[in-house]
Parts: C-alpha cells; structure tokens; sequence
C-alpha cells in the first residue's frame, strides 16, 4: 500500500515541491496544510501514516501542532522539516512526538528516506542533528530538553503568546481561538506573571529564543 503523507508548510513552493516528489516517488500525498491548525485538523480528519511539519508557520507553530496530532492521531508519525539546527527547537520537537528531523536544505535528499524509516516505526535525524545527541565515545546522549520557563506556561498560553508575538490584537486572537476576549486577556496576564515579562517586546524576545516563533 501507499504511504499516506500530509504535507505542512506556508510555503507554496516547498509544498508544491514537496507533493511532485513524493507523487513522482509513488506515496499519497492526501493533503496540504498553509499553518499549524490545519495540519491538526487534517491529520484528524484522513489519518495519515506521515506528517511532514514545518516548524516555523503562523498561527500555530509546528512544536504545538505536532503534540496536537500526536495526541489526537497517535498512530501518525511526524517529520519536522526546518531550516533551524538549533539543539533547544530539536529538543522541543522530539519531546512533543517527532519521529524525525530534516533540515530544510536537505530536504528533497532526505525525506523520501526518511518518511521511509518512520513508517516503520523507525527513528531518523539529519545526520548534522543525529551528532548532537552522540558524545566522543559514539555514546547517545539523553534529550535534555531546557524548558523551566517554557513549560511554566500552558499549551492554551503558548497559543496565545504565539499570536501576541505575531502581532495579533486581543480581539483577532480571541476570534481564532473561539473565546471571549476577556479569556485573552487573563491569558496575556497570566502569561506575564509566570514568565515575570511585562511588556510585548519582552514576550516576543522569549517566544523568539524557545522557538515559539521564528525570524525568517
């Protein structure tokens, strides 16, 4: 049988990529997703065996989207695809259920193996990625993932964060999010209080560094 594989990135040109690949290599691509929330809503609704998850995507980022699916869906195997090496994102993405990580760069080389492998029910790193969990003696290092301050906050307040470190207005976030805007505005307070970060700039510096979102 074909393997099953929803594609998501806000990318046009990399998910166009992406589906031509996959088709010309004989998997199913049943469906593309522009940002995070449709990726979850796809994933519940056709269950595919893969997910390729961009990381870095407006409005729900890949970390909260991919913990999302593997939740609701946990039979689906997830791929971040990103152009960031960075150890604390990778961490992040590994310890909300990614069962691989590819760097965009790599991409057309590597995911057709790599959605391979996870199908299985195997692991796959980028090989750059895979040397960060291995020390001197070709020993694997534990994922330590360093997020004191980040997991301070609920999965409800990183969604909110997200959109106030978008830009988003209480009102626009609200809507999004289906609940009042007074709902929004505990949130931002409570966020506030438990980060100790009390202005926007502030809050958007810190959901820059934990990968809440992402400088492109």
């Amino acid at each position: 049988m074909k393997i099953r594989v929803i594609i998501a990135d806000d990318h046009a040109i990399i998910r166009e990529g992406l589906k031509s690949l996959f088709e010309k290599k004989g998997m199913d691509v049943i469906a593309i997703a522009k940002n995070g929330r449709e990726a979850v809503d796809f994933a519940i609704k056709y269950q595919p065996d893969v997910v390729l998850m961009d990381i870095s995507m407006p409005d729900l980022n890949g970390v909260e989207a991919t913990a999302a699916i593997r939740k609701e869906v946990p039979k689906t195997k997830i791929i971040a695809l990103s152009m960031h090496s960075n150890k604390k994102i990778v961490d992040k993405m590994i310890a909300s259920g990614a069962s691989g990580y590819v760097l965009k760069e790599r991409a057309f080389d590597e995911l057709y193996s790599a959605v391979q492998e996870v199908n299985k029910g195997n692991f796959y790193l980028t090989p750059s990625i895979a040397g960060m969990y291995v020390d001197s003696q070709g020993n694997t290092i534990k994922c330590s993932v360093d997020m004191l301050k980040f997991k301070k906050i609920s999965k409800k307040e990183r969604q909110v964060l997200q959109l106030v470190a978008e830009g988003k207005k209480n009102r626009d976030i609200a809507e999004k999010l289906n609940v009042s805007i007074k709902t929004i505005e505990s949130h931002r307070r409570s966020i506030m209080k438990k980060l100790n970060i009390f202005s926007i700039a502030g809050l958007t510096k810190f959901a820059i560094k934990e990968g809440i979102v992402f400088l492109e």
